[in-house]
């Protein structure tokens, strides 16, 4: 695919397409080869302040965020997810090449992408409707109006670019927002080319604008997420990423008096018990941390299996992981794709080998795999599984965001509940058992936004999701995720004439 000159991955401001204002671009490097393969603008703090003020117009020149308008935002919805299922498989191509995922992992988070458009379209004109509130006075009538943010910021990762995007720009609109979206500088080039599918399918001037450059707004992520972040016109902001980045973020937002919702990392843990079926444990333990190459923030990359069938769950487990084909993403057989950027390469390279300094046994994986000649310069790791992890060792407590699965026993369920909530973070946790009335227990006892009980991993559309302590707060999804972009307007109202006749009388 030639994406080298193609002008969807410039700006998206005002529903057109331009270069940075500063002639700036970033050379983008596929993971798959190492290669550069397009650029895209680096935008300036100029750029930034044209895409808020569009998005600022937008809402106070229009009547893009009225009730009155409220069909029209879901008819742009409905036509975007019936334009990006014509070009799946053109987005999809690009998302595997430009995060290095595999094809078929590209083509499900596109039809995730279709199916969360298609929902907020369904659920939204229920939930937005004014509902009348009971009081205890005859004479006096209530309701709560739900109104947009107003002026959103959404800053996105680079594991999942377009279903993070969505995930966030979908509710926005269909509440009435206007939205500036920036995704990461080391996957965009779906986030960009949403803008033209957007404008296609009716979106107002200013209600999508979409930028693109440095990082998320810490200092460490340069002058473009940081502009954005601390502009004095931004209502709202949601973020996805890093928690160094999210402390950042939360700082600024406390300067501007500024709701921030926050997505950040996990240490997820998979506790199997000893009667769970074996099979079944190996598939959701490999589903849990080798998917999108173990950059999955809700991962589980811990494994808290019973001592009693640990032998035969981790024999199974390595078993299998062996058998896993590491490559070039595009190619059918593939099952697992490179790591997203260079950096976060060396990143695990060196988790594993601090994993081997604190003594943890490679039962499988560590290295570097072999892999075809021109593509030998990718980002690949192989999938990494290691046991006799000690409990205080940073393998256990701190979170990796690869392939590689850490493996502890217990003994007793208050044991595996206490090994798996001592973590500062509380994203996902999974429980398996055939004894469902503990697994309901212990799913209910597990500190995390999500928990997913004899399976794992599974979302959808309808489901919320977030974070617990440290990995955040705020909700993507379901209608909670809707509930993030509104505003409440409680309205009490009396008949013309009515008074309390308190300090003047009425006639």
């Amino acid at each position: 695919m030639n994406l080298e000159k193609s002008g969807e991955y410039q700006l998206f401001i005002d529903n057109e397409y331009r270069s940075s204002e500063s002639d700036r671009t970033i050379s983008v490097l596929s993971p798959i080869d190492g290669k550069p393969f397009t650029s895209i603008p680096n935008a300036s703090k100029t750029d930034v302040d044209d895409a808020v003020k569009s998005a600022k117009r937008c809402q106070v020149e229009g009547v893009w965020g009225s009730l009155d308008n409220l069909q029209n935002r879901m008819g742009v919805l409905r036509s975007l997810s019936q334009k990006l299922r014509r070009e799946k498989e053109v987005f999809a191509e690009i998302e595997t090449r430009d995060c290095g995922k595999t094809l078929d992992e590209s083509r499900a988070d596109m039809d995730f992408c279709i199916d969360v458009l298609d929902y907020y379209a369904e659920i939204t004109p229920r939930l937005l409707e004014p509902k009348e509130v009971k009081v205890p006075d005859a004479d006096v009538k209530s309701y709560i109006m739900k109104k947009p943010a107003g002026v959103v910021a959404c800053i996105t990762p680079w594991n999942y670019p377009l279903m993070q995007a969505v995930a966030k720009v979908a509710p926005a609109i269909a509440a009435g927002c206007s939205v500036i979206l920036k995704p990461s500088p080391w996957a965009s080039l779906t986030c960009l080319k949403l803008g033209q599918l957007a404008a296609d399918a009716g979106v107002a001037k200013g209600a999508l604008n979409i930028i693109a450059g440095g990082g998320g707004g810490g200092a460490e992520d340069g002058d473009c997420g940081a502009h954005l972040s601390n502009h004095h016109l931004i209502d709202r902001l949601s973020f996805t990423g890093s928690g160094r980045t999210g402390q950042a973020l939360l700082h600024v937002g406390a300067d501007h008096l500024r709701p921030t919702s926050l997505e950040l990392g996990g240490k997820g843990a998979l506790v199997v018990f000893e009667d769970a079926d074996i099979a079944a444990a190996a598939d959701w333990a490999l589903v849990g941390i080798f998917a999108c190459t173990g950059q999955v923030c809700s991962a589980t990359s811990r494994l808290v299996v019973h001592e009693s069938i640990a032998e035969s769950v981790i024999s199974r487990v390595v078993e299998e992981a062996r058998k896993i084909k590491v490559g070039d993403p595009r190619c059918k057989d593939t099952q697992m794709g490179p790591l997203a950027f260079r950096g976060q390469y060396e990143k695990v390279l060196e988790a594993i080998q601090t994993a081997k300094d604190e003594g943890c046994h490679v039962a499988v994986g560590g290295s570097v795999p072999e892999v075809d000649p021109d593509i030998r310069d990718g980002y690949y790791v192989q999938p990494t599984i290691l046991t006799n992890v000690p409990e205080e060792s940073r393998t256990w407590k701190e979170e990796i965001f690869g392939p590689v699965l850490a493996i502890r026993t217990f003994k007793t369920e208050a044991e595996a509940v206490a090994m798996t909530n001592d973590t500062p973070y509380g994203l996902g946790h999974g429980v398996l058992s055939a004894d469902t009335a503990r697994a309901a227990r212990v799913a209910d006892a597990l500190d995390a936004g999500i928990v997913w009980q004899n399976c794992n991993q599974a979302l959808y559309p309808s489901t919320p999701f977030g974070g617990w302590k440290k990995s955040g707060f705020g909700w993507e999804y379901g209608e909670a995720g809707l509930e993030e972009y509104v505003r409440h307007k409680t309205v009490i109202a009396a008949d013309p004439g009515y008074s309390w006749n308190i300090y003047v009388q009425s006639s």
